[in-house]
């Protein structure tokens, strides 16, 4: 029976594979506007109609003219680059514009993006993203990674508004938010791209078209810009923090601060000295059953600041992972671009008890489709030495990418190896890879994340993904996968082989189906597990539930997860979720969060967790996100197994 359902959902899916359509890159020349526009959501300022026009916005999936088109005008000056928006509807009260806090995602409501790309390398990790949606709520995801902070960020303007015809929008940003080439007073070519997406019909389109598998290389080009020289007011920036309260009996106590130094549009240091690295939240993780240990999310923004300098991830080992980082009283970065194509990140920091963490990482960039990195990381202090070194290569020829890393590790423990190599093709909607890794027994990377020791093997997957423009499905994928790891000596270890579909409707059910089954140290595992929410566009209002069954180690397994999140009157959010797990033993988990939107940059707060009879809450007050001192007040210890007798108060400060 699982079968037919399984095989009549791919008939769904198939069919629609020799629809997929070609791509169209496109390019628009660089007009320096004499005045700058006033950003205020209405386009009928007079430098808008000296900007450049790009139209003909195209169906990402099908390369075809979309039906409701978006007419982009951008120009620039010596400090910011201007782009406006004029996203035609036909139905505009159905646009779907809800969320209002900068910096929070809003990927399922209408929404628009510049795509910048200063050095035109073609590479996704320069490009940098600006959002907005109908509100506008802005949204970035900067080259290089950026600390939450907006001062850190860039003080970017944005408006936008729901007019007759469908909606406007418009930003201002300072060339002083991109890493990018010093000027030099001559025309240079930039990457450049804008994209929309249509909430109601659900349909995402290009100016010049990507295609599905986001192919950089296809992306627009601005030409003829003369980008402006670093201004040295731009260069240096500071942030403060205090941190004190009441701690059971104790009263505490911590001042810091971090000094951002911009010493060339490419390059920059950031000094830290007791560092910010107190959380309003904790993170929670999942007590549903697994083999390897779960990290929690990055979340302070010495490490948050710069991050993608220090990436380089294999298929099941993290050289480094910051969260691996405990409370440092002194440290220090430099990242960016050292010479063209080479990028260098570095890291150190050291506490009050002796212990020290270093990160070297160097990257080289031969053609936007071949690169190689090289990764140094060392801990020492407290009984512990312990260095690890990663050499990797990637490489794309057409619709094929081959990665090959290798990696050693010195410790007590002895020396250590990993081999990772990795192929995999990918064209239109479809995709195929294979990876083999060998993992010795003493690798360690105490500073980052091995998942598993002492194994060898290969691992094999695959899928398809389409969307539909009419019909009763809008989205649909099928992935599979499978994997089989012996111990070094030949002992087996681990197999697998799972594959699963989801999908979309057109009134928003989200439904998917997963099967896996294998073996782990000769324990036998089957697992079916089942899902479904709705609706699947709203994060603001949904619920879901998902279900399981089969075998975990052998013994009888079962999981019971529902979730429900709504929002009332636009400003008070409840959420409550449960994970309910039988799995040689009973483990269960309850969620309740609340939050208060005061305003914009205002809301109250708090959350209660309940986890195999223990039970920790806390409430909060935050003032953050558009600049400026940002205000935390925490009670209770998002962080602790029970309630916590704790009441503390956290300010963060521009210094300059």
């Amino acid at each position: 029976m699982k079968c037919t359902i399984v095989a009549a959902l791919l008939a769904l899916l198939v069919p629609s594979v020799a629809l997929a359509g070609g791509t169209t890159r496109r390019e628009v020349r660089a007009v320096k506007l004499s005045a700058a526009p006033v950003i205020d959501g209405k386009l009928g300022d007079p430098a808008w109609k000296e900007a450049a026009e790009c139209t003909g916005f195209l169906d990402e999936m099908w390369d075809t003219p979309v039906a409701e088109q978006t007419i982009v005008r951008v120009g620039y000056d010596d400090k910011c680059i201007y782009v406006s928006f004029h996203c035609l509807d036909s139905q505009p009260k159905a646009i779907v514009a809800r969320e209002t806090k900068r910096g929070a995602d809003f990927f399922q409501e209408d929404r628009v993006r510049l795509r910048l790309n200063p050095f035109n390398s073609k590479r996704e990790e320069d490009e940098s993203e600006l959002h907005l949606n109908p509100l506008g709520t802005q949204m970035s995801e900067l080259a290089g990674g950026r600390a939450n902070k907006q001062e850190w960020e860039g003080d970017w303007k944005a408006a936008a508004a729901i007019v007759e015809d469908g909606w406007v929008a418009e930003m201002a940003v300072p060339w002083s938010v991109f890493v990018r080439p010093a000027g030099t007073g001559k025309p240079t070519t930039i990457g450049i791209n804008f994209d929309r997406y249509q909430a109601r019909t659900r349909v995402k389109s290009y100016w010049s078209n990507l295609g599905q598998q986001e192919r950089r290389e296809l992306g627009g080009q601005w030409l003829d810009v003369v980008m402006p020289q670093a201004a040295k007011a731009d260069k240096l920036s500071m942030l403060g923090y205090l941190f004190g309260g009441a701690d059971g009996g104790d009263v505490t106590g911590r001042a810091g601060i971090d000094a951002r130094y911009q010493f060339t549009p490419l390059l920059t240091g950031l000094a830290t000295l007791n560092p910010d690295f107190s959380n309003v939240e904790g993170a929670v993780t999942s007590v549903d059953f697994s083999y390897a240990e779960r990290l929690p999310e990055e979340r302070r923004p010495f490490f948050n600041e710069g991050a993608e300098y220090f990436n380089s991830p294999l298929h099941s080992v993290r050289p480094f992972a910051s969260v691996r980082l405990g409370d440092l009283d002194l440290g220090g970065k430099f990242y960016g671009r050292v010479r063209q194509g080479t990028d260098l990140g570095l890291l150190a920091g050291r506490d009050a008890y002796g212990r020290t963490d270093a990160v070297v990482n160097l990257a080289h960039q031969f053609s936007p489709y071949d690169s190689v990195v090289f990764q140094g990381v060392s801990r020492t202090g407290q009984g512990i030495s312990n260095q690890v070194g990663v050499a990797k290569a990637k490489l794309r020829r057409g619709d094929w990418n081959l990665n090959a890393a290798f990696g050693k590790s010195a410790d007590h423990t002895g020396p250590g190896e990993t081999t990772d190599i990795s192929a995999w093709w990918s064209a239109k909607a479809w995709y195929v890879s294979a990876n083999y890794e060998q993992v010795s027994r003493n690798l360690r990377a105490r500073d980052g994340y091995v998942m598993f020791l002492d194994q060898k093997g290969v691992t094999g997957e695959g899928g398809y993904y389409s969307n539909w423009r009419t019909g009763p499905f809008r989205s649909g994928s099928w992935w599979w996968n499978a994997s089989k790891y012996s111990h070094l000596d030949g002992r087996p270890f681990r197999d697998g082989i799972g594959t699963g579909i989801s999908f979309d409707t057109a009134n928003q059910w989200n439904l998917d189906l997963n099967l896996n089954t294998g073996t782990f140290e000769g324990n036998r595992d089957r697992v079916v597990r089942l899902g479904a929410r709705y609706p699947s566009q709203d994060k603001f209002r949904w619920g879901g539930i998902s279900v399981a069954t089969g075998q975990r180690r052998g013994a009888n397994y079962s999981a019971l997860s529902p979730a429900l999140s709504w929002r009332f009157f636009n400003r008070l959010s409840l959420g409550a979720s449960a994970e309910v797990i039988s799995a040689g033993g009973a483990y269960r988990q309850d969620i309740v969060t609340l939050s208060y939107d005061v305003a914009r940059d205002q809301a109250v707060g708090g959350r209660l967790v309940r986890r195999d009879g223990k039970t920790n809450g806390y409430l909060s007050y935050r003032k953050s996100g558009y600049g400026g001192t940002e205000t935390f007040v925490i009670l209770g210890d998002p962080n602790a197994e029970t309630y916590a007798d704790r009441l503390v108060v956290k300010v963060v400060m521009p210094l300059k």
